[in-house]
């Protein structure tokens, strides 16, 4: 597995401790008064965006799971969880703004986290097993870091294949790479790059029609 697995947090306020080899956890103080700023943050959202929603905000040590639900839960989610993976960033912000070691938050609206998990797993599942079928690369298309870490940990153990994250910003993606490769396949006339054959949409070819296009060679005589 590539090294940029370990990157696609890298937007993620993580704070891992150090010196022992263990991670720090946050005291018991910490993680309520966390539990209380994301509590209060999430509930004036939803309050200013005037949703008929609700949040079930709960904790198990230093993890922080806010659940919504209600019948505008779907607009806190967003195209493909654009909106929820903001929210859930500004949370993970303010729950760790002032603390020494590292609180996590997961919010999920209408258990979307979980079909989406399911549909980037099974798609994985498909693209390596092409991949590995062909021999060539498979290229996602961008995606947050969440989804990301999705495709690398469905991935991790999966035989004959690894995976690499390649792009910046939102053009950031997932590249599955099969440990085998094969080299891409060269036409029989031995040229490289294969010619655009969008027929039919050029300005000329709707005006002067098939056949009316220019002729090559000595020029045809006038009958007259």
């Amino acid at each position: 597995m590539n090294e940029n697995y370990e990157n696609d947090y890298d937007s993620c306020p993580e704070k891992v401790g150090s010196g022992s080899g263990e991670e720090a956890l946050p005291s018991e103080e910490e993680c309520i008064r966390a539990e209380a700023k994301v509590a209060d943050f999430i509930e004036g959202l939803l309050s200013h965006m005037r949703l008929r929603a609700d949040a079930e905000v709960t904790r198990e040590n230093e993890n922080i799971r806010i659940k919504i639900a209600g019948e505008d839960a779907g607009a806190i989610i967003g195209y493909r969880g654009e909106v929820l993976d903001a929210v859930q960033y500004l949370a993970l912000w303010i729950a760790n703004k002032s603390v020494k070691e590292f609180i996590r938050v997961s919010i999920d609206a209408e258990g979307y986290r979980q079909r989406r998990s399911e549909t980037l797993k099974n798609l994985a599942a498909r693209l390596a097993r092409k991949a590995v079928r062909t021999g060539r690369r498979e290229v996602l298309e961008p995606m947050n870091p969440f989804d990301r870490r999705i495709i690398h940990t469905a991935l991790h153990d999966f035989e004959g294949v690894e995976t690499a994250s390649e792009g910046e910003g939102k053009d950031r993606h997932v590249v599955i790479i099969p440990k085998v490769e094969r080299a891409p396949a060269r036409p029989k006339s031995g040229i490289t790059e294969i010619a655009d054959k969008r027929y039919g949409t050029t300005a000329s070819f709707r005006q002067k029609g098939a056949g009316r296009g220019k002729s090559y060679g000595a020029p045809r005589k006038k009958p007259y």
